[in-house]
């Protein structure tokens, strides 16, 4: 009688009203936060400032400055919001409003370089010419962005109630392999390769080519993450004495080759920090893969009670 009500009660509570609203809210809060945090990494990175072909410079005074935040126009967090007298290089004058903290209280006496920029002929924006050493990673934000708005994220305890009886099935490499990985990998390689966009590569190349590796991950990550969300999955089977050793012995192949290229990295790009971010970003990503071969394996022969050689434990 108690499982009986039990049993009715989680179904209930899974598939009500309340919590179909509760999950569509939810939701919608996930993807306003992905959508201001993507604006928030434009402004921090001065990526929103670095588009256009500038057609005309002069410089600004400002005349008054407030604090916003902590959420507002310019994204998350705090920023200077500045109005200003701008004078151009031809001697015209015209007052603008500077956002995002790109003019301060100390541009009162101390003019602040500027630029009229055409954007794709459609309209024109005026910016602070400062450097934008990380516009960069601002762009490479983009993308992962959008989609993380697109999907939303789904935690245990707000399963949808949409979603039929996750009973589908997913192959054994796919749940123990790939799903814990794909996404931590696919950030790191496009922040890093984001970085890199600030300095001289270490390799050519190498920021863009992790940028798109890392896109790859995060795409491979949420066509994962829709099917198991669409189908659900049982436990995947343990791996058999066959499968363990070529996981070890991958494992071990691609960890040395990962830390081996990362060392060669550090060697040849040092002192470029950010160049060698984005260039070792790659083989960390294969080390990673391999300490991952190894755990799997160190758990299945743990689970079989066999020994395990050479695996890392989680």
């Amino acid at each position: 009688m108690s499982c009986e009500n039990g049993a009715a009660v989680e179904k209930w509570s899974t598939t009500g009203k309340g919590w179909r609203l509760a999950y569509v809210a939810w939701q919608v809060v996930v993807r306003l936060v992905a959508l201001l945090a993507c604006y928030t990494a434009f402004v921090a990175s001065g990526a929103l400032a670095s588009d256009g072909a500038i057609t005309q410079r002069g410089s600004a005074l400002a005349q008054h400055c407030e604090r916003t935040g902590p959420v507002g126009s310019s994204g998350f967090g705090w920023y200077w919001r500045c109005d200003a007298v701008i004078t151009w290089d031809d001697g015209s004058q015209e007052r603008a409003s500077f956002k995002h903290s790109e003019m301060t209280p100390r541009n009162r006496s101390e003019a602040a370089p500027v630029a009229w920029r055409e954007v794709d002929n459609r309209g024109h924006m005026i910016t602070v010419e400062t450097p934008k050493p990380f516009a960069g990673l601002g762009w490479a934000l983009l993308i992962p962005f959008l989609g993380l708005a697109f999907m939303g994220v789904e935690v245990r305890w707000l399963p949808s109630p949409f979603a039929d009886q996750w009973t589908g099935r997913r192959r054994a490499r796919r749940l123990q392999v790939w799903q814990p990985l794909v996404f931590p990998v696919g950030w790191a390689l496009v922040l890093a390769g984001g970085v890199a966009t600030a300095a001289p590569p270490v390799l050519p190349g190498c920021a863009v080519i992790t940028i798109l590796l890392g896109y790859f991950c995060l795409a491979v990550g949420a066509g994962v993450a829709g099917s198991r969300r669409r189908h659900g999955h049982e436990t995947p089977p343990e791996l058999g004495p066959t499968g363990q050793e070529r996981c070890r012995r991958w494992g071990n192949v691609l960890r040395v080759v990962g830390l081996v290229a990362t060392v060669l990295v550090l060697v040849v790009g040092s002192p470029n920090w950010p160049g060698v971010l984005g260039a070792a970003a790659i083989p960390l990503a294969v080390s990673a893969l391999g300490q991952r071969l190894l755990v799997v394996t160190g758990r299945s022969r743990n689970r079989s009670g066999g020994t395990v050689e050479g695996a890392a434990t989680s």
